[in-house]
C-alpha cells in the first residue's frame, strides 16, 4: 500500500495534531492509502489511542544549535525518502523547512490551513509560500474567512487563483453518549459543570497565561464552594502546563490531559477556554455558556476572533485573572444553555480525504497546458457584435467581443460601463479616463480584471486611492489596430506569448474595410490553429493573474 505522509506542526499546542489525526484516521479507514504522521510534539499523549502510524521527532525549531538542527533535518529527509509518499499533507501554515527538503521535491503537496489573521495570511502570500502547494484546503467557511480582515489582493488570490478551496471547519464532535459519559464522570449528581481549558498548556509568550488562567479559576471555585454553590470545576491544563501546582478539592478536579476533552467541552454548563480552533469548535457544539479568554497566539488574532464569536454565538470575553473571570463565571452559571450552536460541516472531512486520494494518483495525471490567449475584438462600426460573432472561424470561437451583451463573461470599455444594461461584468478595458465609478463599485458588479493598453498615472492613482476588496487584477494588453495584412498581430502575439504562459491582445477592427474583414479573421484563425495556443475567456486569464499574487514579491523577506 502506498504512503500518505502528514507533516504536522507542534510546539506548545495540540490543535494541529488533533486535526491531522482526524484526517489521517479517515484516510486509513478508507483503506486506499497508508497514512503516516510525522510530528515534533513534546508530548505523545494524543497519539497513544490513535491507530495511525506516527514518527515523532524532537522539535526542529527548539534544538540547541544550528548543527543539531541540520542533523535532524537530514534525518527527516532520509526518512521521507524511505517512506516515498505519493502525497504529502501539511497542516496549519507553510513551513520553509519542509519546502527545502529534497525528498519532498516534485511530490503532490496539500496544505490544510486553519484560520489565520489577515496580516499573517498576507505576509505568507507575499513571501510566495502558498505557491508551493497543489491546493490549499481552508478548514473554514468562506463567510468566516472574509471576517478576518484580509487584504484585497489576498481575497482576489483566494477567490480567483483556483488554488484555494473552502472545505469548512474540521474538528472532532462528540456524540450524545460520549457527552453523557463525560458529564457523569465529573458531575454525576447533576451539579453545574465548569470546564476550563487553555489548549495544550504552553505559553507562546513568557506571560504566564496558563498559570494565571488556572489559578484564577481555582480561586473562583474556592469562593463558590465557600458559599455552598454546588458547581464543579474541571481544570484540563494540557501536558505543557508549567504554572504553579493546582490543588484538587471537593469541587475541583485537575487533569493534565483527558482524551475525552471534546465530549467534556460539549458537556459543560460553563466553558472557560482559550478560543483556539479545536477547543472552540468542540465547545460550540455544546450548549454551555462561553467565557472566552484570549492569549497571544501565533497568527490567529484571538482577541478579535473571540469578540466576533461572542457576538455571533453568545458568550463573553475576559482576561486570565480573578477580577475579570469571577463575575463572568458567576453570571454564566446563572444563565441557561446557550441556544446558538455550531457543528463542523459534515462534508469537510470527506472533502479533504477525497482531495488526498485525487493527488495520490487516483485521478488523471498532470497535463502540460498550451499558452493561453485572451483575444478581445472591437467590432467595426458597420457590424453588430452578434454579426461579427457569426463570422469567426472555429479557432476563434472563444474570442471575446468588446461590449457584446450575449457573452457569458462580458468585457466592456470602462467609459461605456455605466451605459450598459447588464449587471455583471467580468472585465473592463481602460480606454481613457476612469470615470465616476470606484474600483469597489466595479468589483461589486463582478469585475475582476482591468485590461490596460498603456501606462496611466491617473488609473494608478485611482486604484491606489480606492482599493477594492477583492482587488481588481490588472492585465497589460497589446493593442493591435487591424489592417488587411495580419502580420502585426502575429508578431505581437508571438512576442507576448514567448514571454509568458498567458496574455491578452485587444484587436481593434474598426479601421478594417468590410471586404477585408473575412480574410483577416480567416488568416488569424489559421495561424492560431497552428500554434501551441488556446484562445480562452476572461476567467482563465483572471486565474493566471490571481496565481501571480501567490508568487514571492522581490521585496519580501525570506524565512
Amino acid at each position: 500500500m502506498k504512503n500518505a505522509v502528514f507533516l504536522v506542526k507542534n510546539g506548545i499546542g495540540f490543535g494541529h495534531i488533533r486535526r491531522a489525526l482526524l484526517i489521517a484516521e479517515a484516510v486509513q479507514s478508507a483503506g486506499r492509502l497508508r497514512p503516516i504522521v510525522i510530528s515534533q510534539a513534546s508530548s505523545l499523549a494524543l497519539y497513544r489511542n490513535s491507530p495511525v502510524r506516527v514518527v515523532n521527532f524532537p522539535l526542529l525549531h527548539r534544538v540547541p544549535s544550528a548543527v543539531a538542527e541540520d542533523l535532524y533535518t537530514d534525518l527527516l529527509d532520509r526518512l521521507l525518502s524511505r517512506l516515498d509518499p505519493v502525497v504529502v499533507v501539511e497542516d496549519t501554515y507553510p513551513d520553509a523547512r519542509y519546502r527545502r527538503l529534497p525528498a519532498l521535491a516534485d511530490r503532490p503537496r496539500l496544505l490544510v490551513m486553519r484560520r489565520l489573521d489577515g496580516l499573517s495570511f498576507d505576509q505568507i502570500r507575499q513571501r510566495g509560500d502558498f505557491g508551493h502547494y497543489d491546493e490549499i484546503l481552508v478548514a473554514q467557511d468562506e463567510h468566516a474567512f472574509h471576517e478576518e480582515g484580509h487584504s484585497g489582493e489576498s481575497l482576489a488570490a483566494v477567490e480567483l487563483s483556483g488554488r484555494f478551496r473552502f472545505v469548512g471547519n474540521i474538528a472532532h464532535i462528540a456524540n450524545g453518549e460520549e457527552v453523557i459519559a463525560a458529564r457523569m464522570a465529573y458531575a454525576p449528581d447533576g451539579a453545574p459543570l465548569v470546564v476550563v481549558n487553555g489548549g495544550a498548556g504552553g505559553d507562546q509568550m513568557p506571560d504566564g497565561y496558563g498559570d494565571r488562567l488556572f489559578t484564577a479559576c481555582q480561586d473562583v471555585a474556592a469562593a463558590l464552594a465557600a458559599e455552598g454553590n454546588p458547581a464543579r470545576f474541571v481544570l484540563v491544563t494540557g501536558p505543557y502546563y508549567a504554572g504553579r501546582p493546582l490543588q484538587e478539592s471537593e469541587n475541583v478536579t485537575v487533569r493534565r490531559f483527558d482524551p475525552r476533552l471534546p465530549a467534556l467541552l460539549a458537556a459543560g454548563d460553563v466553558v472557560v477556554i482559550k478560543p483556539g480552533n479545536n477547543a472552540l469548535s468542540e465547545a460550540l457544539a455544546g450548549g454551555g455558556q462561553l467565557v472566552l479568554v484570549p492569549d497571544v497566539s501565533f497568527m490567529e488574532g484571538l482577541d478579535e476572533h473571540a469578540a466576533r464569536v461572542a457576538q455571533r454565538y453568545g458568550g463573553v470575553v475576559g482576561t486570565p485573572d480573578r477580577n475579570s473571570l469571577e463575575p463572568l463565571i458567576r453570571s454564566a452559571l446563572a444563565r441557561g444553555p446557550r441556544p446558538a450552536r455550531l457543528a463542523p460541516r459534515p462534508t469537510a472531512l470527506a472533502a479533504v480525504v477525497d482531495a488526498i486520494h485525487d493527488y495520490a494518483g487516483f485521478a488523471p495525471g498532470c497535463d502540460v497546458s498550451p499558452k493561453l490567449l485572451l483575444l478581445a475584438l472591437i467590432a467595426p462600426d458597420y457590424l453588430e457584435p452578434a454579426e461579427l460573432r457569426k463570422q469567426l472561424p472555429d479557432s476563434l470561437r472563444e474570442a471575446v467581443i468588446v461590449d457584446s451583451l450575449e457573452q457569458d463573461e462580458p468585457l466592456v470599455r470602462l467609459t461605456s460601463l455605466d451605459r450598459t444594461s447588464f449587471k455583471a461584468v467580468a472585465a473592463v478595458v481602460v480606454d481613457g479616463e476612469v470615470g465616476p465609478m470606484t474600483p469597489q463599485q466595479l468589483a461589486e458588479r463582478g469585475v475582476r480584471l482591468l485590461i490596460r493598453t498603456g501606462a496611466s498615472p491617473a488609473v494608478d492613482r485611482w486604484l491606489r486611492l480606492h482599493p477594492s476588496r477583492p482587488a481588481l487584477l490588472a492585465q497589460q494588453a497589446e493593442l493591435v489596430r487591424a489592417s488587411p495584412r495580419p502580420e502585426a498581430l502575429k508578431r505581437r502575439a508571438t512576442k507576448l506569448l514567448n514571454a509568458g504562459a498567458a496574455g491578452t491582445i485587444l484587436v481593434d477592427l474598426r479601421a478594417l474595410p468590410p471586404l477585408a474583414l473575412a480574410d483577416y479573421l480567416t488568416a488569424v484563425g489559421q495561424w492560431i490553429a497552428r500554434q501551441p495556443v488556446r484562445v480562452v475567456g476572461v476567467s482563465a486569464i483572471v486565474a493566471q493573474e490571481a496565481e501571480r499574487l501567490l508568487e514571492r514579491r522581490p521585496d519580501a523577506q525570506s524565512t
